[in-house]
């Protein structure tokens, strides 16, 4: 096993006040393939197959499943479940769990943007007969996150702990899994602010939406072009361009091209973990001798 061969320490421990020791072992101490190893290109790629965990690979690669610690090792894996590849139920049940509830994107009355440093947990959104706690709030997302999908589209109030209260409207509410995780927007591979390859930037919610990445990162209440350029003064970018406003179709239809839900970030997240490296069967003593010496055993 992974860790029977780190070395053991004397750890203070106290019964009735008395300090004793005991050994324990040292399982913070890390250790890495050595650049012998790393520069004899001793690894390849591997595709972890839909509910593969580590001691499988390892069973079957090198015959031994207690070597699944090899498999971690050569991709820096600490957490081997959350850090690890999730099969496709597992990645389901994780993405449900963690973005439970629902989204909820809301404006002032007016349909402008509203901030409020107020809003946070602990604050309840009432509409109607319906009253919830607000699990959180982001404010350049206009987003609120409650436990169940009791309110529409229309007026509603936030109550704060401090018996004060604030109208908003509510635009839009989809499940929470399915809320925005961030906005993106495609730059072309050449041209102006390009590296020379296609890039999908992460933009401010409250930046204007456009099709022409050139006129980012304008943010709702400033000019374009800005005051003072050649005495030319631009139109004030307005609440309703923004990619969170247009997400919201505060002034049209709502459009969601630009945006990138919580589940869409999570399955892209996961299977980015897909594809690992693996030592080579071939070097495998070789690398056992060399962990066993980094470690003084």
């Amino acid at each position: 096993m992974y860790f029977k061969d780190f070395p053991v320490l004397p750890y203070p421990v106290y019964i009735d006040n008395k300090r004793t020791y005991v050994l324990a072992r040292n399982i913070i101490r890390r250790v890495a393939f050595t650049q012998r190893i790393n520069e004899q290109a001793a690894f390849i790629d591997y595709d972890i197959k839909d509910g593969e965990r580590p001691e499988h690979i390892a069973n079957r690669v090198y015959g031994d499943a207690n070597h699944h610690w090899l498999i971690l090792l050569a991709n820096d894996i600490t957490d081997p479940y959350y850090g690890w590849y999730m099969s496709q139920i597992t990645l389901e049940q994780y993405i449900q769990k963690r973005y439970s509830g629902v989204a909820i994107y809301f404006t002032e009355p007016s349909g402008g943007f509203t901030y409020n440093s107020q809003f946070f947990s602990g604050c309840t959104l009432n509409q109607g007969n319906n009253s919830q706690s607000i699990k959180n709030y982001r404010d350049t997302f206009c987003e609120f996150a409650v436990e169940s999908p009791v309110f529409g589209v229309g007026s509603a109030t936030v109550s704060r702990p401090d018996g004060g209260t604030s109208g908003v409207y509510i635009q839009r509410t989809v499940p929470y899994y399915t809320g925005v995780h961030h906005f993106t927007v495609e730059r072309p591979s050449s041209g102006q602010g390009s590296s020379g390859a296609q890039e999908f930037p992460v933009v401010d919610p409250l930046s204007r939406q456009v099709a022409d990445y050139e006129e980012l990162p304008p943010v709702v209440g400033t000019r374009i072009p800005p005051s003072g350029i050649g005495g030319a003064t631009g139109a004030t970018v307005e609440f309703w361009e923004t990619y969170i406003g247009k997400y919201m179709g505060v002034s049209g239809d709502e459009i969601n091209i630009y945006a990138v839900s919580n589940y869409m970030y999570e399955q892209d997240k996961n299977d980015k973990k897909r594809t690992i490296k693996i030592l080579n069967p071939a070097y495998l003593t070789q690398a056992l001798n060399e962990l066993k010496a980094a470690l003084g055993v």
